[in-house]
Formats: C-alpha cells, structure tokens, sequence
C-alpha cells in the first residue's frame, strides 16, 4: 500500500510537471470566448482561412487550432502543412475532416499537431484548407514561423 501511494503521488507530480508552456494555442477572444466569435469567416466561393493570421511563431510538437470559414459543399476538407508558398506539403489527416454542409458564415476549428513527421522549421510555413473534391476553392493561411 506504501508503494501504492509513493507511486501514486510520483505520477500526480508528474501531471503537474508536464503543464501547457508551449506557444501553442486556440485563439480566444479577449474574455477566453472561442475564437469563433472574435474572427469574421464570411466567405462566397470557397475557403477563407483566418487563424493564423501571420507572424505567430510556434514550435514543433505544438498543436496548432486553425480557424476557417467555407461556403463549400463537399465531403470535408484536406489540411496541408507547407513549408512555404511552393511547396506541395504534407497532409495533416488521413482522410477528410470538417464540415459537409458549411454556410459561409461560420468559423470552423480544427486542431493540427506539429508533429515531426508533418512539420518542418520554416520562417514561412503556411497551412492550406482545400475542400477535398475541390481543390481550387482551398486557401492558405497567412505565413508563420515553426521552430524545432
């Protein structure tokens, strides 16, 4: 029982130990609100991405919530890490995620984790959202740093 406990409040450190000190975030509004209220995601057409809006820095191994309007109907969406404007990336997901029936005037969240075997060091990585069967109503995000 002694054991026990000594392993139970080693484990309990630990939790504490390995809080949220990344530069990581989901964009809030200034009361702590989701950031689906502090961002306009109108779009006519196709996709609008409004997080990141550029020049936020994260890390590897971050988690990235990217935020989005579409007006698109398709079978959901593909999230592409790019290392820059010309690179061809790297899909986030497996198979699509998001919406089927998005109105146009939504915000739309999607967590990304910057994973090593997705991302990259980049002083100009992007994320692109492409409508899967409609690749060219995509859109990419403003330009972002990712450090190792």
């Amino acid at each position: 029982m002694k054991l026990f406990s000594v392993l139970f409040l080693a484990a309990s450190f630990a939790l504490v130990a390995c809080g949220d000190d990344s530069s990581s975030s989901a964009p809030a509004d200034d009361n702590g609100s989701s950031s689906k209220t502090k961002y306009d995601c109108s779009v006519s057409g196709g996709v609008k991405v409004v997080y990141p809006t550029g020049g936020e820095t994260f890390h590897l191994g971050d988690t990235i919530t990217v935020v989005y309007g579409s007006d698109v109907q398709c079978s959901g969406y593909r999230f592409i890490f790019k290392v820059n404007e010309e690179d061809l990336g790297k899909d986030a997901f497996p198979n699509s995620v998001g919406p089927e029936e998005p109105d146009g005037k939504t915000c739309y969240e999607q967590k990304i984790v910057l994973s090593k075997d997705l991302a990259k060091a980049s002083n100009e990585a992007i994320i692109r959202v492409a409508p899967y069967e409609r690749q060219n109503k995509g859109a990419d995000s403003e330009p972002f740093k990712v450090k190792e």
